[in-house]
């Protein structure tokens, strides 16, 4: 069983919620798309102010800029129908730990080796109404409407989101690799380690805990666990064609720079039900195989 399909039976849609008058899914479902990723690191003061009323401390590297992600994504077969997403997230942890390297590929370091990360959902736009009401009702998640446009041209992905009132938020390339070449995977592993390198390759899936931001009375997060997998991966260092531009008041001054590239060609993504964060439970237990 290939692992996409192996997920989805083991995270089948088994609920149901009211969305805006609207009887919807669970949990949230993508079973095709691509989903592009910049990993990068942004100004650490910034990230450190946008995470100071949730309780969590940004992952520092060796030059005190912090982990962070721009998700690009154009989700073509879900549960909520298609839509794009535009995500900007900060990693954290509870405690400030130990900063890592500065090194294009920090991120898999940390995914390997640090089991308290996770993934701070600060920004988040999405281009169907339905898609942003089951995001902000149900998932708990900071979500608004965009209008999108997602496409290939040549080589280069391109992307922009702006707001309703057609304000931009951020506008993009990314190059579009079809093979994959091992020098990545070499300098991964100085990441990660060994073992490390290993547990991220056997994985059919990969899991990244994913926090909400508190809102007005709040005085715990969510967190939902999320699973990634897919047909095709590229793993690259960010190059000349990979490009972002950050508009948006509240993010432009994080002063974003990618380091590496993700791309996932045929994603399968599921994303679980909130939970408190902090309270001693462990994520799902997932199939065989999966990481938790």
């Amino acid at each position: 069983m290939k692992p996409k399909d192996f997920l989805f039976q083991r995270f089948p849609l088994d609920g149901r919620v009211m969305v805006a008058d609207e009887e919807l899914t669970t949990p949230y479902h993508v079973y095709d798309g691509v989903m592009l990723c910049m990993n990068g690191t942004v100004d650490g003061k910034a990230a450190s102010d946008l995470l100071a009323q949730e309780g969590l401390t940004p992952l520092l590297d060796t030059q005190g800029r912090a982990l962070a992600a721009i998700w690009i994504c154009d989700f073509v077969k879900a549960n909520l129908g298609a839509h794009h997403e535009l995500q900007i997230s900060l990693f954290a942890t509870p405690v400030a730990g130990a900063k890592l390297p500065a090194h294009p590929f920090a991120f898999f370091g940390a995914l390997a080796n640090r089991p308290d990360l996770h993934m701070v959902c600060h920004g988040l736009w999405n281009d169907t109404l339905r898609v942003v009401r089951y995001n902000d009702e149900h998932l708990r998640l900071p979500a608004r409407l965009t209008r999108s446009e997602i496409k290939k041209e040549g080589e280069l992905w391109r992307f922009r989101f702006a707001d309703t009132a057609g304000d931009l938020i951020a506008e993009g390339s990314i190059l579009h690799r079809h093979g994959s070449s091992i020098a990545p995977a070499w300098r991964i592993a100085g990441q990660t380690g060994l073992k490390g390198m290993m547990a991220l390759m056997r994985a059919p899936a990969v899991n990244i805990p994913v926090v909400n931001l508190r809102r007005a009375g709040e005085t715990h997060n969510q967190v939902c666990q999320t699973y990634t997998t897919y047909e095709r991966a590229h793993v690259r260092a960010a190059g000349p064609g990979d490009e972002v531009t950050i508009r948006h008041p509240v993010y432009a001054p994080l002063d974003f720079k990618p380091a590496a590239i993700q791309q996932f060609d045929n994603v399968g993504f599921i994303f679980l039900r909130p939970e408190p964060l902090f309270d001693d439970r462990l994520p799902v237990e997932a199939p065989t195989g999966l990481s938790k």
